[in-house]
């Protein structure tokens, strides 16, 4: 007598090893640095500004420390220097 298993785990399971590859892959799902939390106050603007000029020559800028350049540079009315 033939054991009949379920074929649908048989294909979830590839399925999703597949997916979460991709998306670990693409950069989406970041297991690395998710209790890493980065404070940015105790830096000065024009620290602030070259850690994210740095950061962004590789694309590696995280959203909340634009957003504080982008805050300090609205709120204090600071002119960007041009090179």
């Amino acid at each position: 007598m033939k054991v009949m298993t379920p074929k649908i785990p048989g294909k979830i399971i590839p399925l999703s090893l597949i997916t979460l590859s991709i998306i670990y892959a693409a950069g989406l799902l970041n297991l690395s640095n998710t209790s890493a939390q980065i404070t940015y106050s105790n830096m000065s603007t024009m620290e602030l500004q070259e850690e994210v000029e740095r950061l962004s020559q590789n694309g590696d800028v995280p959203f909340p420390m634009g957003m504080e350049l982008i805050k300090r540079w609205t709120n204090n009315k600071v002119t960007i220097a041009s090179y």
